[in-house]
């Protein structure tokens, strides 16, 4: 079973996020991409409220599982936005999948680093999020600056200055994650730049400038497999930029779309 949450009409959007996250890192944007879309925003197999694939958590299993739902929304060809692992998912589906998706959106993709110590150093810190948001979820320690920069290291620029409530809301969303281990595994081993130059779909990415778990020098990478590639870049944001830097986040989405739409 797929979790999903709806909202909006227009033109469809598919969001998909990233390693210890579910469809609720979204919430400050899809009001505004609803203004004139459909957003589709799922919780990945194994992650929020929907229930792990058979295999695990295998990149091409999961996009299956994730195409069958969203053709089952009858919402026909969608553009496809994924932001970290839900990136990798995202290429894995439209590789897979190409009717179904109109156009690819990127944010900071997986499973197209160079070398793997980055994103290492990310499972690192989402294993110690994961583990101590177990004791401090709803706790005072929760809304201490000292704990959001430990917590969030790396998927948030500036964790000091992110609203106690958001914190919160990304610690919990680690907590009910089932499939970080695997996820984290299934991205350290994917190589998914021969998938991306096959993707018939046109391509847009994002990325925040100060991000640490997938360094902005990674574009050089996907703009190696898709020079036609449509690039935006937020200066203030890390790993999440939809969760600390929202507007510009939309700003970036609708740009992206408008210019592969010329």
């Amino acid at each position: 079973m797929i979790a999903i949450d709806q909202t909006g009409q227009g033109s469809p959007l598919v969001l998909l996020h990233g390693v210890g996250a579910n469809r609720e890192v979204w919430r400050h944007v899809t009001p505004a991409l609803a203004e004139d879309r459909h957003v589709i925003a799922p919780d990945l197999p194994g992650f929020g409220e929907s229930t792990p694939v058979a295999e695990g958590f295998d990149l091409d299993a999961v996009a299956v599982a994730l195409a069958d739902s969203l053709a089952d929304c009858a919402c026909g060809p969608f553009d496809l936005l994924g932001n970290s692992l839900g990136g990798a998912v995202a290429v894995a589906l439209a590789f897979e999948r190409p009717e179904l998706v109109r156009r690819l959106v990127l944010a900071a993709p997986a499973g197209f680093a160079a070398r793997p110590p980055p994103i290492a150093a990310a499972a690192g810190a989402l294993a110690h999020r994961a583990v101590a948001g177990r004791r401090i979820i709803g706790g005072p320690a929760a809304r201490s600056a000292t704990a959001r920069r430990a917590l969030l290291w790396g998927a948030i620029a500036e964790p000091q200055r992110l609203p106690a409530d958001d914190a919160r809301m990304m610690v919990r969303a680690s907590r009910g994650s089932t499939r970080i281990g695997a996820a984290v595994a299934a991205v350290l081993r994917a190589d998914l730049r021969p998938q991306l130059t096959r993707v018939e779909a046109p391509l847009g990415v994002i990325w925040g400038w100060r991000d640490r778990i997938v360094p902005i020098t990674t574009l050089r990478t996907i703009r190696a497999a898709r020079p036609d590639a449509v690039v935006a870049t937020i200066p203030r944001a890390a790993h999440v930029p939809q969760v600390e830097r929202p507007r510009e986040f939309v700003l970036a989405v609708s740009s992206v779309l408008d210019r592969l739409s010329k």
